[in-house]
């Protein structure tokens, strides 16, 4: 490899480091702000609204949450499979190429899921990894927000 084609390799591996802490930046943004809206919102249902209409805002259209009789998902609809969260498949047919689930656990026994579907860049330019983090980062806040926990894929 040549000394110049070398340093072309650096320099993009430092680019696209930089890049991804740009992107980063804006997910915890993000996180924060929902962080801020719970606090001037006591209930847990309004607090999933929230979560959801930041999700289906900002990382992807395809999302929903459903947690005891709530269910969200895109233009109000939302399938059902027992108490799992199912987005409606979007026009044209076809659904984002990354999935993210997690269940919505609650001491007293209400639950419920989070789904969601993304294809890369999306609307932040995030890659497949990073909205996965992201999904996990803000599905863990809404688990929280409702008095709970989620379970999340690795």
């Amino acid at each position: 490899m040549s000394t110049q084609n070398l340093t072309e390799e650096r320099f993009s591996v430092a680019l696209e480091s930089i890049q991804s802490k740009r992107r980063m930046e804006r997910v915890i943004e993000a996180a924060n702000a929902l962080l801020d809206r719970y606090t001037t919102q006591q209930d847990p249902d309004e607090r999933l609204k929230l979560a959801f209409e930041l999700i289906r805002r900002n990382f992807t259209p395809e999302t929903a949450i459903v947690f005891g009789s709530l269910a969200l998902g895109s233009d109000g609809l939302v399938g059902l499979a027992g108490t799992e969260a199912v987005p409606p498949v979007p026009p044209g047919g076809n659904r984002g190429n990354t999935v993210f689930h997690c269940k919505i656990l609650v001491p007293g026994g209400r639950s419920g899921s989070l789904t969601a579907f993304y294809t890369a860049p999306g609307s932040m330019g995030l890659t497949d990894d990073e909205w996965l983090a992201a999904m996990r980062l803000l599905a863990g806040i809404a688990g929280l927000g409702v008095g709970g926990h989620v379970t999340c894929p690795a």
